[in-house]
């Protein structure tokens, strides 16, 4: 420490006129690398500054100042405890350092404490002892130091020993005797050489005369290692001893351990073949019951047997146990309980299966409704066998698998026979209302040939009204398609219990049901592996379901086409009605999970064909049926009287139905059609004018759209009505003509004189267009005339138009519109290029409205 205190006074603090008081070695507290000198030091100048240094070595191994602080900034020097190494100091916050020797650390303390007794504000000190601390002021004046300033340049070195007391009395009788060695000091000096000599001389002697005592010394010293030589051998045979007793007993301590090793194997060996036997061995009692058992009676004990039969075979056994040959032969046992247990079991359900496949079903015995026997009895037989059902899939998959086999074939049988009775009642039921509304057929004819076909193209060239049974077969349609849902939801429920069809021990499937397991435990993703995995295992249990169902309902979905087929001979809108009900229970059979949702969507795409090839004929028929009577008036063609029938009987049907969108594609199909039927139909019939035929059928379908108000029809509705104007404006035009036909042709060359630039008012100045030329054309049109050819023009409409539409006196208030604004067209001419000729007409517009009334009442 001397040698680093010169190199830091030399290095650090000569250069800047400054002098080392302590040094402390430190390190950071719990950082011991991290190391530094805390330097005291005071300044040359008067007065001087006390400064607190912290002194680092960087990589070049030199000096170097990192912080300081004055001595007056220190608040608190804590030690913490004095028996440890810590110093702490607050400042401008606490700094903790360790000491590297307890001796520094008190020295530094007491210094800084011996130090700061001078400064107007001291650090305070905690956790020191009082010995360490030395206030200069309290010292007394008969203490042997006298405090001067000097102190405090002095440092307290870190190797200062205080003396005794005993040298501390006999320096002041020493120093009492020599009052004169201030003002003599070479008198002082000759006093202590003689008094030196005088003791050198009485050690000598007393030296010699100790001669006896120095020999019995040295004797005993030889005779000490002598003895020391001695306990020295004894020690080494001793030590000898011990080294071959260390070796003996480490060779004991490997044979305890080897023997503990041992016990602790056998223990964890004793506990494993324990536990193998546990899990590998079954009661007695269960075993007797396995070898033994008959069904019906010992169900319940053989059901515990199976249950024990099947923990211990599926045990899970340590690696390389299941390869001893107790544990081989165990298996082999276990394996021959299993096949009894699967034989009883098989061999009672086969029979009972076999048994119940004569079960004539459950129906209510006050109820003429239609109704699908229920076999709710062979469930209930069956119930109770459910868990050996579910033990034979663990234990035994392929007679599990046989005994399903068994069981769906026999149920296939019973459902196929009351399926087959059931379709046959429904038809009769059809067939007797169609005889009780045709009781002309001959009653020697019996089943489908009493049924007359209904008609196939509704829209065709024929009249026809829409028959009655169309509530009556929707009310059987709907019962039939009601009463198999219940009947095969029991079903699928039972299977699926009864089946296990929602078990996962059967071994096909024990590897996925592993890896939901692994995924849940976080072996994988467990977000959508997770997920994925329980849809995988979701489909594949409808799948199974599906596949069951089907094997047991093998003939319902040919028997439902057959049933559905057959509607086709009981009415027109047979699609319809099936469309609409089967739609419906395809969604009721889906929110319920049924296996029939599949069987009646695939009757459902069957009949959607059929309703789109129904209308397609529809369709072809108003296209293809051209053939209109040529020698009557035609009035209003079939297809657009059959429309409302049509129309009417669809929108009841599919009234707040969610299949309508399929009926309101067709709707506008059909109405286009029937537009450019009408358009050909016109043309072709010689006896009515075209113009006609296109008003009142048009007239008629603006009159039905309206009627229906169905929306997506709104705009062939609006359609409608501009053609049904279009051809009344026409037929107006070219029927009504111009009943004053001279009078414009003489003012149509007066147009065109006018045209030819010719002024109006110079137009009676023209030989051809003269007021005496003028006259002479209006006087060929007196009143009773035109009344005359208004009543032949009548007459005329009236064997044009037919009397269902109602249209004549809608045409003649068109005409009479036409005849007034030709007249008021003439009169106008006359005013403007004769305003003087004081020639007019011989009647007036309301002489014009009273010939039209007259004529419309008299008829």
């Amino acid at each position: 420490m001397a040698a680093i205190r010169h190199t830091l006074q030399r290095e650090i603090f000569m250069p800047n006129d400054e002098k080392l008081l302590s040094v402390c070695y430190v390190s950071k507290a719990y950082k011991k690398k991290k190391t530094s000198f805390l330097c005291l030091t005071t300044t040359t100048d008067t007065p001087g500054v006390l400064l607190l240094y912290q002194v680092k070595k960087n990589d070049k191994n030199v000096f170097k100042k990192k912080q300081s602080w004055p001595l007056t900034d220190i608040q608190t020097v804590d030690s913490v405890t004095p028996d440890s190494l810590d110093l702490e100091l607050h400042i401008d916050k606490v700094y903790k350092w360790s000491a590297t020797t307890a001796q520094e650390r008190r020295t530094f303390i007491s210094n800084l404490y011996t130090y700061s007794c001078s400064l107007p504000q001291r650090p305070t000190f905690k956790n020191i002892p009082k010995d360490w601390l030395m206030d200069p002021v309290t010292l007394k004046e008969s203490d042997s130091i006298s405090f001067t300033p000097d102190l405090l340049a002095s440092p307290i070195p870190s190797d200062y020993q205080p003396i005794t007391d005993k040298e501390a009395a006999d320096l002041a009788t020493l120093m009492s005797g020599c009052d004169y060695a201030v003002s003599n000091a070479e008198l002082f000096m000759e006093t202590l050489s003689k008094d030196l000599s005088v003791l050198d001389g009485e050690n000598v002697q007393s030296v010699l005369a100790s001669e006896t005592q120095v020999t019995q010394l040295m004797n005993g010293i030889e005779e000490a290692i002598t003895e020391a030589s001695l306990v020295e051998a004894r020690l080494a045979v001793y030590d000898e001893a011990l080294g071959r007793i260390r070796e003996a007993m480490a060779r004991v301590g490997q044979k305890n351990q080897a023997i503990h090793t041992a016990n602790h194997n056998a223990r964890l060996l004793l506990e494993q073949l324990d536990a193998v036997i546990t899990q590998l061995d079954i009661p007695a009692k269960h075993q007797r019951v396995l070898s033994e058992a008959e069904l019906p009676g010992g169900r319940e004990e053989l059901s515990l047997a199976g249950t024990a039969l099947l923990k211990a075979m599926q045990a899970p056994l340590p690696p390389g146990l299941d390869r001893l040959g107790a544990v081989s032969e165990q298996r082999r046992r276990l394996d021959k309980l299993k096949a009894k247990f699967s034989l009883i079991v098989a061999r009672h359900l086969n029979n009972l299966f076999i048994h119940l496949g004569n079960d004539i079903g459950e129906t209510p015995a006050s109820t003429t409704d239609l109704t699908l026997p229920a076999h709710q009895t062979v469930h209930r037989e069956l119930e109770p066998y459910t868990e050996l059902m579910r033990l034979l899939r663990a234990l035994d998959n392929k007679a599990f698998m046989q005994l399903t086999k068994v069981y769906t074939g026999t149920m296939s049988k019973l459902y196929q026979r009351d399926l087959k009775l059931f379709f046959e009642e429904a038809k009769t039921r059809l067939i007797g209302k169609r005889l009780h509304n045709n009781p002309s057929k001959s009653s020697g004819q019996k089943g489908e040939d009493l049924v007359p076909a209904a008609p196939i193209c509704l829209l065709g060239g024929e009249i026809w009204a829409p028959q009655g049974e169309g509530a009556f077969l929707d009310s059987v349609l709907d019962r039939a398609l009601s009463q198999m849902q219940p009947v095969c939801l029991a079903e699928q429920a039972f299977c699926i219990s009864f089946l296990q069809l929602d078990s996962v021990l059967s071994p096909s499937k024990g590897s996925e049901a592993d890896e939901v397991d692994n995924m849940s435990n976080g072996a994988t993703s467990p977000g959508s592996a997770t997920s994925t995995a329980s849809k995988k295992l979701e489909r594949q249990l409808n799948e199974e379901v599906r596949a069951t169902m089907a094997a047991i309902f093998p003939s319902l979905e040919p028997e439902l086409n057959n049933f559905i087929s057959y509607l086709d001979k009981i009415d027109s809108f047979w699609c319809m009605f099936v469309l609409v009900r089967l739609s419906q229970h395809v969604m009721s059979a889906q929110d319920t999970g049924s296996f029939l949702s599949m069987t009646f969507a695939s009757a459902l795409v069957q009949v959607k064909r059929s309703f789109d090839k129904f209308m397609q004929a529809q369709l072809q028929s108003i296209l293809r049926d051209t053939k209109v009577n040529r020698r009557n008036k035609c009035g209003i063609l079939p297809y657009v009287e059959n429309f409302e029938n049509f129309a009417r009987t669809a929108e009841k049907i599919f009234k707040n139905s969610d299949r309508k969108i399929d009926l309101e594609k067709w709707y506008t199909k059909l109405v286009s059609a029937m537009f450019e039927a009408i358009v050909i139909h016109s043309a072709e019939h010689h006896k009515t004018p075209q113009e006609v035929i296109k008003m009142e059928n048009f007239h008629h379908l603006y009159d039905l759209l309206s009627q229906l108000k169905i929306s997506v029809l709104d705009h062939e509705r609006k359609e409608a009505k501009q053609k049904y104007h279009d051809a009344l404006r026409a037929y107006v035009i070219q029927y009504f003509g111009r009943p004053l036909e001279k009078l414009n042709l003489f003012f149509e060359g007066v147009q065109a004189k006018v045209g030819a630039g010719v002024k109006e008012s110079e137009i009676s100045y023209q030989m051809a267009f003269s007021k005496q030329e003028l006259r002479r054309v209006v006087k060929e049109y007196p009143a009773r005339e035109v009344k005359k050819g208004l009543e032949n023009l009548y007459r005329k409409v009236e064997k044009h138009l037919c009397e269902e539409e109602n249209l004549l006196q809608v045409v003649w208030r068109e005409m009479q519109g036409e005849f007034i604004a030709q007249y008021i067209y003439i009169e106008e001419l006359i005013q403007r290029c004769y305003p003087d000729s004081m020639v007019t007409l011989e009647f007036t517009i309301q002489d014009i409205l009273e010939f039209f009334s007259e004529i419309a009442r008299s008829h």
